[in-house]
């Protein structure tokens, strides 16, 4: 199916240079550009695009103006911006406005990658199957105010973290919730946390608004599923984030990539919740043809829905325009090798993280979980690290 694309710059020449990208990628591309962000948003009113990609320093609207606009007007639409080092800090404080990033000057080998990257996980979250199971669900929540709030604030000149425990305090429902996870033993912290400030302050703005985000969805669906334990859903989700962040600062990420890895581990299996509340006969049917044929829930979900969580919680993210490595990671932690991406990220973080916790779980079970992608953690030269993260996932 073709796709399209609209480069926008104020320099026509480097929109050409960008547009060569396209030659020999096995992906047919409508190109299209603009020079002006005023001139994108019109050509965009006229016509669906699948792409933008668009420089930051632009005249009259910026780059990330621009990206804001489109995230409103056109929510489907995948957003890249292209960005020098300087403007890195600015660019960091636009997170919810921009699916991907690339440094300048641009490498045309990374911007054809992340180009294919895209629309192979669009294509992916487009597929038919996908989109009917989706369809049968009563209603998909809402993207969290609260979440945005602690976002906007995370993007001002000096964050407070008086105002973002203010924010997080606004939702009494919300804090209640956070504060037990924060106080269960899963964190082990030295003392009770009692008010959202110190939640802020001991556990620092990346985990609580991973905390935000994944409670606003867990609270949006029927916690009281039979056959479904929230607790140990909840368990395995924190303990996933923890080692999934702890994997990511073993192999050099900064704060930036242990924090992705987080908010990926505690949003990996909201489709698991998302099915057993929505369908729970057919989910119930999943686990048991899992039970029969001895096979992991992932392979029986195929058979049943055609579709797995992964893919069904990548759908809901997809929708909400989180970071394309985060929708990715959520969709393919499983399958990881159905990724075109094969470098240490989100995805690689969480896919150990989600085998190794199972591996330490205490829990009976009656089918067998899946294991590690063998043949993906190969291209990545990590087989020989598995001895070490399992020392760290006996940690926990």
């Amino acid at each position: 199916m073709k796709k399209h694309i609209l480069f926008v710059d104020d320099d026509p020449v480097l929109v050409r240079v960008y547009a060569t990208v396209l030659h020999g990628m096995n992906i047919e591309w409508d190109v299209r550009s603009a020079t002006s962000g005023q001139k994108a948003l019109e050509i965009m009113s006229h016509a669906p695009l699948d792409v933008v990609v668009a420089d930051l320093r632009m005249p009259n609207m910026s780059g990330i103006e621009l990206m804001a606009e489109i995230r409103k007007r056109h929510p489907r639409t995948s957003r890249v911006i292209l960005s020098g080092i300087r403007d890195q800090a600015e660019v960091a404080r636009s997170m919810a406005d921009t699916h991907q990033f690339i440094s300048k000057p641009v490498d045309l080998e990374t911007l054809r990658g992340t180009l294919s990257r895209l629309c192979n996980l669009d294509a992916f979250l487009m597929d038919e199957k996908l989109k009917a199971l989706v369809g049968q669900f009563e209603r998909l929540p809402s993207y969290p105010a609260l979440y945005m709030d602690i976002m906007n604030e995370l993007a001002a000149a000096q964050p407070s973290i008086t105002r973002i425990a203010e924010i997080v305090a606004q939702d009494p429902a919300m804090t209640a919730k956070m504060l037990h996870i924060v106080n269960s033993a899963a964190f082990g912290l030295p003392q009770r946390i009692s008010t959202p400030f110190d939640a802020v302050q001991y556990l620092g703005t990346g985990i609580v608004r991973s905390l935000a985000l994944s409670l606003h969805v867990v609270s949006s669906f029927d916690q009281n599923v039979k056959g479904f334990s929230i607790e140990q859903f909840a368990e395995h989700t924190l303990h996933c984030a923890r080692l999934a962040r702890e994997i990511t600062e073993s192999m050099g990420g900064g704060a930036t990539s242990a924090e992705d890895a987080y908010l990926t581990g505690m949003l990996h299996d909201i489709g698991k919740l998302m099915l057993a509340s929505s369908l729970p006969g057919k989910y119930q049917e999943a686990e048991d043809f899992a039970v029969a044929q001895q096979i992991p829930l992932n392979a029986a979900e195929t058979e049943v829905f055609g579709a797995t969580h992964g893919g069904v919680g990548a759908y809901l993210l997809g929708l909400w325009g989180l970071p394309a490595p985060i929708v990715e990671a959520v969709a393919f932690h499983h399958t990881p090798s159905r990724s075109s991406v094969r470098e240490f990220g989100p995805l690689t973080a969480v896919h150990i993280a989600d085998v190794l916790d199972g591996e330490q779980s205490k829990t009976t079970r009656s089918m067998p979980m899946a294991g590690f992608d063998n043949d993906y953690l190969a291209a990545l030269n990590l087989g020989n690290q598995l001895d070490t993260w399992r020392a760290l996932a006996k940690g926990h």
